[in-house]
């Protein structure tokens, strides 16, 4: 069984919430969530680097999200 910190109750309320949206509710939600998660990776980055420029953060940020290989192909990087 997985450990969970939400109530079953609250669970529930959550699995129908999901239920009731469309799919474009859906999507929408996704892509607020993806876009607020990208930005808290992009500030933590930029304050563990503050010199950093922005290329330099989406090469990080790349390389956590795919790995160093696949990064380092895409930025043409050795």
């Amino acid at each position: 069984m997985a450990l969970s910190d939400t109530s079953p109750a609250a669970r529930e309320i959550y699995l129908r919430r999901l239920a009731e949206m469309t799919p474009g509710e859906r999507v929408r939600l996704g892509v607020a969530l993806w876009e607020a998660a990208h930005s808290l990776q992009w500030a933590a980055v930029r304050r563990g680097n503050p010199d950093a420029d922005d290329d330099a953060i989406a090469f990080h940020i790349a390389v956590t999200r795919f790995g160093a290989e696949l990064a380092r192909a895409a930025w043409q990087r050795a």
